[in-house]
């Protein structure tokens, strides 16, 4: 199992891990840059849109395009492996995460 902490980092995730009576703690992933809950990244934004356009399937924008930019560097170098992507969260909250990124970083081809 993989994981990301999209709040509060690795070690605030592994703890919460370990408070539920885990001894052994899933593979957690960080991104090369430091991620603040519910802030607007453009590079997440653009991700999120590639991510669409190359699988027809639409992710949650608030965590599902952190994780996708922690796992693609794990994918690089675990080709052999295969991969079951389980969605961080439902799309509703694209409803309201949308309009904030196009006010701040323009349109996208699906909007």
């Amino acid at each position: 199992m993989i994981t990301c902490s999209c709040v509060g980092g690795k070690s605030y995730l592994k703890k919460q891990w370990q408070e539920l009576g885990a001894t052994d703690t899933p593979t957690i992933l960080q991104a090369d840059y430091k991620h603040h809950f519910g802030k607007l990244y453009e590079n997440e934004y653009r991700l999120w849109q590639e991510l669409f356009d190359s699988t027809l399937v639409e992710f949650d924008l608030l965590y599902d395009p952190y994780m996708w930019e922690c796992l693609l560097p794990w994918l690089e170098n675990n080709s052999g492996k295969e991969l079951l992507y389980l969605h961080q969260g439902g799309i509703l909250g694209n409803e309201t995460m949308l309009p904030r990124y196009q006010r701040k970083f323009g349109q996208t081809q699906k909007a």
